[in-house]
């Protein structure tokens, strides 16, 4: 049996209680309107095949954080997903249930106050699930946090080892960042092994994230290595390549090869300035990239390797970027995407440009890069690099703040059409405020400046949101 008047274009018909007709519809005529107070709208749905089901639906919310939900109900056992607060954008929200009797229902829910309100358009249940395959989390600070004195803590308090606390929330994946040759000894070819190690022991797998600097590498910066500043552009295709190739050698001699490599960190405007920049033309920055993919292609060749750019609500860059890219025919398998709220738009910016680029390229998606404040304050007197001034409406810089806007960015990416969309990773969880472990690798006495965007909070415990990252 299939979903009777999905668009509300026959007005309630086919659904059971509460709801008004709105004119301002997804698509057609009409929509499903909630205002103030609890208001619950069901169909129940019988002849289905048993198994998993995945339930469509689009939203569009006030400016106000509604709570509003999506919900598939199987034998008095639910399943939803929350209405991002979007901003009075339409966004498509997926959640979904294993069917064991041959029937579901449909529940679309809110409890608003005041002038608060949501719409429900174009209501779909396909056969299949939307679950993102990659849980993860950047943890390059964990190693030097771990030397300086840094523990972490469960949500009770109890000491445990960081990687053993992620992976029992559900993480699966881990990302470490390798400098060439770092003013600090930190984010090179030991630590990586040795880290490598650690978590296959804690049954984690490895994300290679390749800056080719000495030290930060970013949108608004990309330093050749002090070693590789006198080499003619053969000469750096050819470091490229070496470099790359002896640490994905490295750790597959030692039984870790990576499941995933970065080939450059945040690579929107090239890499290993000037000669990698992309301002002018992309030939140089394809024939850099193609060094270091035919150095994994060649040393660890089951592992997949990703193209990674920043400002993932930004559809025109992605397009003019990965369009320059592939004209250069260069050989990639995944997009890797940062998204930070403050910075990076909307989640209907987002949710417009992963939808976007997963149909026009056909290659899976990644969120690589993430975060979001838990506090405005700081733990070690050195300011942070997100407060009060960037907060996002709807989402206050409180654990429950922190814990909300992730669970709507991963049902954002769980919506991803055809399931091109993996998963999402944190940006540096476990960089908690430890004497030694600042931002500058140069200034030991430098302080952090991310503290309050990690998943542990200032004593080290857990925060809510690390529990929901783990989830399917």
């Amino acid at each position: 049996m299939t979903i009777i008047n999905p668009g509300f274009e026959a007005g309630l018909s086919g659904w059971s209680g509460a709801g008004v007709l709105e004119a301002a519809a997804h698509t057609g005529s009409w929509a499903l309107r909630h205002g103030a107070g609890r208001r619950e709208t069901t169909q129940t749905v019988t002849g289905l095949a048993n198994g998993w089901h995945t339930l469509t639906v689009w939203v569009r919310a006030g400016r106000g954080p509604v709570k509003a939900w999506i919900a598939l109900v199987v034998e008095g056992a639910e399943a939803r997903a929350a209405v991002p607060v979007a901003g009075d954008a339409w966004l498509r929200i997926v959640v979904s249930a294993e069917v064991t009797q041959q029937r579901c229902t449909i529940c679309l829910c809110s409890e608003a106050d005041g002038d608060e309100w949501v719409c429900f358009d174009d209501v779909a249940l396909v056969p299949g699930r939307a679950a993102l395959p990659i849980r993860g989390a950047d943890i390059s600070s964990l190693k030097k946090s771990e030397d300086k004195g840094g523990r972490y803590r469960d949500a009770d308090g109890a000491p445990a080892p960081a990687l053993v606390i992620l992976r029992d929330h559900g993480l699966n994946y881990a990302r470490l960042r390798v400098w060439v040759d770092s003013p600090d000894g930190y984010h090179g070819r030991a630590q990586l092994l040795e880290m490598a190690q650690r978590l296959k022991a804690a049954g984690l797998e490895l994300l290679v994230d390749f800056h080719y600097a000495d030290s930060w590498a970013d949108p608004g910066k990309q330093p050749k290595p002090k070693a590789w500043e006198d080499l003619d552009f053969a000469g750096l295709r050819s470091a490229v390549y070496a470099h790359t190739a002896e640490i994905c050698n490295s750790l597959a001699a030692q039984g870790t090869p990576p499941a995933m490599v970065q080939i450059g960190n945040e690579i929107t405007n090239g890499m290993l300035w000037p000669d990698g920049k992309n301002d002018r033309s992309f030939e140089p920055l394809a024939a850099l990239l193609e060094a270091g993919i035919r150095a994994v292609r060649e040393t660890v060749p089951e592992a997949r390797v990703m193209l990674h750019v920043d400002n993932g609500g930004n559809n025109a860059l992605y397009r003019w970027w990965f369009d320059n890219i592939l004209a250069q025919q260069v050989p990639f398998d995944l997009i890797g995407v940062s998204y930070y709220p403050y910075w990076h738009g909307t989640l209907a910016d987002l949710q417009n440009n992963l939808d976007d680029i997963a149909r026009r390229y056909g290659k899976d998606i990644l969120v690589v890069e993430t975060a979001y404040a838990f506090t405005p304050a700081d733990a070690d007197d050195y300011e942070n690099i997100v407060g009060m001034s960037l907060v996002c409406p709807g989402y206050p810089f409180t654990p429950e703040g922190q814990a909300r806007i992730l669970a709507d960015l991963l049902t954002i990416v769980r919506a991803v059409p055809n399931g091109r969309g993996l998963g999402v990773m944190w940006w540096d969880a476990t960089w908690i405020a430890v004497p030694g472990n600042g931002w500058d690798p140069a200034e030991p006495a430098a302080g952090n400046n991310w503290e309050n965007q990690a998943l542990f909070d200032f004593e080290g415990r857990t925060l809510p949101a690390l529990r929901l990252l783990g989830r399917l």
